[in-house]
């Protein structure tokens, strides 16, 4: 509401009022924290996508190659900090370069500072196959 995107447990609170919906400030709190990956309180565009989909049910191992390639801007087969800055650019979405850096860090499971396609996979399966 106030233009950072992220979305604060006031934020919330305040739409789902009006949309009718009487929440506590309790519940509130669990449902950003269930949802706050970054454990700052507020929940990002990413946190609020991974919630509002069943990613399981919507991507397939073809579709996430597809969303891979869309951030592997270079095509170098690798997602970089520099990629992923510029294909949040491209979508009109600024992301603090420390955001990137600590989600590169967080799956890097190889320790070579980008994401290979089985890194990228796992941010969102761990691991667990995809139906075609």
């Amino acid at each position: 509401m106030d233009g950072t995107g992220l979305i604060k447990a006031s934020e919330l609170q305040d739409v789902l009022l009006q949309r009718r919906m009487n929440v506590s400030g309790q519940e509130i709190n669990d449902i950003i924290a269930q949802m706050d990956y970054h454990g700052n309180k507020m929940i990002n565009y990413s946190e609020f996508l991974a919630a509002t989909i069943d990613i399981r049910n919507f991507l397939t191992d073809s579709r996430l190659k597809a969303v891979f390639h869309q951030f592997d801007t270079d095509s170098s087969g690798k997602i970089t900090k520099e990629n992923i800055y510029l294909a949040m650019q491209k979508l009109g979405r600024e992301v603090p370069m420390e955001e990137i850096e600590t989600i590169i860090a967080k799956h890097d499971q190889t320790g070579d500072g980008c994401l290979s396609f089985d890194e990228f996979k796992n941010i969102f399966f761990d691991g667990k196959e995809l139906e075609e």
